[in-house]
């Protein structure tokens, strides 16, 4: 009779051990993947909204450069925080604007872009423009300072190039990015209402965003067209004018 309730007792200890130690288990298993997850979610919050901020940044950056090459300014500076990230300069974007039947208009621009990167992101300043790229393409935050109509066309080609010193910078404070004109003037073809079509192309490693903003452009007017094999707008105007600026820019830590 003794040994049959001594036998019970162990029984329940051992099940109560064992109890504590799946729960205890879960307990930290549970921790684990909360842990490790929010952490995740967290640090992705966190990058999402850098690259928000970068944004901005790159913002008041095309500002200061459109003060720079549009309203005379002799020089600009703006000050960007990276927080870890990389601000460099990117692969050349080319855009040329000509007329087929007429060798006399036919402008080619080859510019330096300035580019931040946060792992598979990026945000690009490229001719004007501000462009958002992610590994599944790119996007266009803000248009370049193009005019394209029927009866006027202005193309202003901001050529961005590099000065000496600093390619890249990889921090967590702030940079300075200095920008200066050293070069304008601007060509006119007046006249053009006599027939013939002109041909807008960009070439750049970001083609999605520009294909985005150019065939927009096309679709604002039935006899306008896009290809974008060759990422060519086809459009008709009666004078283009191409204002043409050479701002430098510099990195500054």
């Amino acid at each position: 009779m003794s040994d049959r309730r001594l036998g019970t007792g162990t029984d329940r200890a051992v099940s109560d051990v064992i109890g504590y130690v799946l729960i205890f288990s879960l307990i930290v298993t549970t921790v684990g993947i909360v842990s490790a997850v929010g952490f995740s979610t967290l640090d992705d919050r966190q990058s999402a909204e850098q690259i928000n901020n970068v944004e901005q940044a790159f913002d008041v950056f095309a500002t200061n450069v459109e003060d720079v090459y549009r309203e005379d300014a002799p020089s600009r500076a703006t000050e960007m925080r990276l927080a870890g990230g990389t601000i460099q300069y990117g692969e050349p974007v080319t855009i040329t604007v000509r007329r087929a039947d007429d060798h006399a208009v036919n402008h080619t621009m080859e510019l330096t872009p300035l580019v931040y990167t946060e792992r598979d992101s990026e945000v690009v300043y490229a001719a004007g423009a501000i462009l958002r790229g992610e590994p599944e393409g790119s996007a266009m935050l803000r248009e370049p300072p193009f005019v394209l109509e029927p009866d006027r066309s202005l193309l202003p080609f901001v050529r961005t190039t590099r000065s000496v010193g600093l390619s890249e910078i990889t921090r967590d404070g702030t940079v300075r990015i200095e920008t200066r004109r050293t070069n304008a003037n601007v060509t006119t073809h007046p006249g053009l209402e006599d027939g013939g079509t002109l041909e807008l192309v960009v070439d750049s490693p970001r083609g999605t965003a520009w294909d985005g903003y150019l065939r927009a452009q096309a679709d604002r007017h039935d006899d306008w067209t896009y290809d974008e094999s060759t990422a060519t707008l086809s459009f008709e105007t009666d004078e283009l004018s191409v204002p043409r600026s050479r701002v430098q820019l510099r990195l500054v830590t």
